[in-house]
Parts: C-alpha cells; structure tokens; sequence
C-alpha cells in the first residue's frame, strides 16, 4: 500500500509537470509561429545560437548598429553552455530550439523548487503546492511573452543551485552557480546577497565555508568582468551600455557611493516616479502589489529572505527605463525564480497542519487570480495581451496564412544570401550569417515585408515611405508580392 501510494505521488508530480509543460509550449509555440516573436530579442538569439553551435564568433548583423561581436551588449556565456544542448533539438524544433530550451529550464526551476521544500518538510503535499505556486506566478508568463532571454534560464537555475547546496553537494552546486553568474554582470551582484542569505540561515561551518566562498568568488568574477571582461569586448564607438542608473550616478562606483552616502534618498527612489514623467505613475506600485500578492508579503514572517531580492529590485526600480520598473516582459525574471522558495520556506516553521495547508492553497489561489487578471490588463506600458493572453480566444487566432508565406519565402530567397527582413520574419530565418530588420538593408540581396506587421523601429509612415523607396528604385525588383508578402531583390544580385 505504501509503495502504490509512493507511485501516486510521482504520477501526480508528473501529470502537474506535463500541464505546465504544455501551457508555457503553447504559448511560445504559437507566437512564434503566428510571427508574434520579433528580431528584437529572439533573432538577436537565434542568430547568435546558430554562430555559437558551428564554432563561429557571432559578429550580430540583427542588432543595429550591427555588433562585432555578440557580447559587446552583455558577456553571457549561457548560448555557449547551451550549444551541446542545441545540438541535440535543433534538428527536431529548428527556430522553436532556444524557445524549448528555455521551457525546460523553467520547469526545471520548478521542479528543484519542489524537491527542496520536500526536503525541508518531508511533505508531498506542501512540494507540490510549491510546484504549482511556482508556475503559477505572472512572472514567468511574461517572460515567455518576451520570447527567449538569458536571465530567465539561468534564474530558473538559482533554486537547483540552492538544492545543491542544501544537500551538500557541493560540485553540482558550483557547476550551476558559474552557469548563473556567467550569464550577465547582474548575476555575481545578486549572489553576493544569495550567499549572505546563506551564510545566515546555515549555521554548520562547512556549509558558511562554502557560502563565503560564492560570495568572495561573486565578487572577484564581477571585478573581472568591469576591470577585464567589458574592456575587452567593448567597442570604442559603442561604449559599454550595461549601466542606466542616472538618479544613482554616472558608473557603479559613482552608483555605490551614492549609496552609501545617501541611505534613505536611495531607499526612497525604489518606490518614486525618479524620471518626473507622471505618465509612469503607478507602475513600480503595479509591481510592489502582485509581488506581495504572489507571495511577498509572507517572507516578512522570516526577512533573511529578503536579502535575496534587495539586489534584483534595486536593479529594477533604480534603472533608467521606466519599461523595466513593472510586471512586463522578463523583467521581473529573478525575482520570481525564487519567490516561491523564499515565501514557503519562510512559513514551513508554521506547526498547525490545517494553517499551512490552507495558507499554501490560498496563496495558490491568489497567485493564480493575479496572473489571469494581469492577463487581462496592466498598467505597465506596451503591454501586447496577443502574446500573454492564453485565456484569450484572439491568442490562438491569425488572420494570414502562414505557411504559405515561409514556403513563399524560402523559394524565393536562397538560404546563403544575405537578406533584410520585418522584425517578425527576422528570428525564423536567423541562421544565416548576415540577416537584418529592416530598414537597416545594408549588403542585402533580398528585402522581405511582412504587410501589416510590426514596424519597428519606425513608425508605420516612415515605414511605408521606405518601402515606397526601394519600389521606386530601379536597382530593385518585385519577385513576389501578394496580399501578404513583398519581396524585392536587388537587381544586380549574382545568384551562385
């Protein structure tokens, strides 16, 4: 009876995984294939990945001004660490790759998730309640909406990392924690809190040892990157655009004085409009209220916790772009990565079965009303429901036909030439060595618009305008066009 019940268990784990599993495919697959992804960011990653897996340098065409090399923008190493496993499902999902990939680190983060509050409770129930609180949470609905993005793989290893470490094991652990850090300079910043968090919940000496040993190694590997690293890969006519914190100074050392000199001041911009837009007014609230709701508001009962997000909210709410302050886009990325860890283990200590029962059901339930309601509508800007909106029929609906125009696409324009392309054709056919957004043509043989489609980075007259230029152009031709598709080519393109 013991064993059967123990089955039960893993057959509801599964069933539970699968349904996530399922949800967050659906949602990147249909948007991808609908030409709901964009150039910016995932042809910027597709392009990258497709350099990365046949041992080339990726000198970025997508990006605009076109990139030397890829890491002049972050040095993360993650598409490096992920070529092996590109390998193995690009020639099943081909531009789905990095998308599944990214899907299976989320529910990998869950699943660490669960099996450490298993751990720390010896109960079923409460790890799969964390399972789901864990996948229920806005954040990472948002993320996927944003297509594919480094920091949410690598945050969703944070609580692997924290598995790790809590069994004492010790080589996985470190494994994961250079994946995490070397995905972007914001990593080692938030693992020197991490490891704080650590050196104060566990009080064995080994253990502290260890932790010490991440922060020092954090601090030591951000120096590397700010003193080394950025010198490096930065382009003297593109200098180093990592840092945006002017309310805070003008670098990080300017940044970390301000700081220190100014304690309550620094305090007070995490919760101010700093850019005196009032338009932006109520967008950092937006995101203080869901956070709580979601589960913040228990870390309170254990503030160690809090230590964890100090960092990754700072970095937030501090930073010049009103966009990254609210619920939108991966942004929030970090911060939900760990906040079912923070908001169960801070409670776990409760003795009264039925309390901690009832408290965990209700923080699913009150995750689960904020993630549909900040479906429906948020105050955070450029909020696009059409990518997020699963609960929506308009989600799953599309009005062109889609295969018809990839097939059209890949007749006319020869896989080797260099081509110009709207930002929602850009990332499917991203590997090739030099593809860009238009209007950016540069050398390129073929220009294909996508009508009716996202414009950016011009608005939809501009937009028209350039077209109407290359029309008029004799040194370019129509090959293809029809209620959905323009392809120009270049007159003088010497087809090989």
């Amino acid at each position: 009876m013991i064993k059967r019940w123990k089955i039960n268990h893993n057959v509801i784990l599964l069933v539970t995984l699968l349904f996530f599993a399922a949800v967050y495919t659906t949602q990147v697959v249909v948007n991808h294939y609908f030409f709901r992804s964009y150039a910016m960011d995932y042809g910027f990653y597709n392009q990258a990945m497709w350099d990365f897996a046949h041992f080339r340098t990726n000198a970025n065409t997508v990006i605009e001004p076109i990139l030397s090399n890829f890491f002049q923008i972050h040095t993360g190493f993650t598409l490096v660490w992920l070529v092996p496993v590109y390998w193995i499902l690009e020639p099943v999902f081909g531009s789905y790759t990095l998308l599944i990939i990214q899907n299976l680190f989320i529910i990998l983060g869950g699943y660490a998730t669960y099996l450490l509050i298993k751990r720390k409770t010896g109960n079923f129930i409460i790890a799969l309640l964390a399972f789901i609180h864990f996948n229920l949470i806005w954040g990472h609905y948002s993320a996927l909406a944003a297509d594919y993005i480094d920091t949410t793989v690598a945050s969703s290893m944070v609580p692997a990392f924290l598995l790790f470490f809590d069994r004492k094991k010790y080589i996985p652990a470190s494994l994961t924690f250079l994946f995490v850090i070397t995905c972007k300079e914001n990593m080692p910043i938030w693992f020197i809190f991490i490891s704080l968090m650590l050196l104060i919940v566990y009080r064995e000496k080994q253990m502290r040892f260890a932790a010490l040993g991440f922060g020092i190694f954090s601090i030591l590997y951000l120096i590397f990157l700010f003193k080394v690293l950025i010198p490096y890969y930065e382009d003297p006519a593109l200098p180093y655009w990592g840092f945006a914190y002017s309310a805070l100074g003008k670098n990080p050392q300017e940044a970390l004085l301000f700081i220190l000199s100014h304690p309550w001041k620094s305090f007070m911009l995490l919760f101010e409009n700093h850019l005196n837009d009032p338009s932006f007014n109520g967008i950092k609230a937006e995101f203080y209220k869901v956070f709580l709701l979601s589960g913040g508001l228990l870390i309170i009962r254990r503030p160690v916790y809090i230590l964890m997000f100090i960092p990754i909210i700072a970095q937030k709410m501090l930073n010049d772009l009103f966009i990254r302050w609210g619920i939108l886009g991966f942004y929030s990325i970090e911060v939900v990565s760990v906040l079912t860890l923070a908001a169960f283990l801070a409670t776990i200590s409760i003795r009264i079965s039925w309390i901690k029962y009832g408290l965990y059901i209700f923080l699913c339930l009150s995750t689960l009303t904020v993630t549909v309601t900040k479906m429906e509508r948020r105050v955070s800007f450029w909020y696009d429901p059409a990518k997020e909106n699963l609960l929506s029929r308009s989600f799953y609906e599309c009005d062109i036909p889609v295969k018809e125009i990839k097939k059209q696409i890949r007749k006319f324009v020869p896989e080797e030439s260099p081509m110009v392309a709207s930002q929602n054709l850009v990332p499917h056919f991203a590997t090739r060595k030099k593809i860009h957004m238009f209007p950016y043509v540069h050398e390129a043989g073929y220009i294909v618009i996508l009508k009716g489609s996202n414009t950016y980075p011009l608005d939809r007259k501009t937009f028209d305008a350039e077209i109407q230029k290359y029309r008029d152009d004799k040194g370019w031709k129509s090959v293809l066009e029809d209620n959905y598709l323009l392809i120009l080519k270049k007159n003088d393109l010497t087809e090989k």
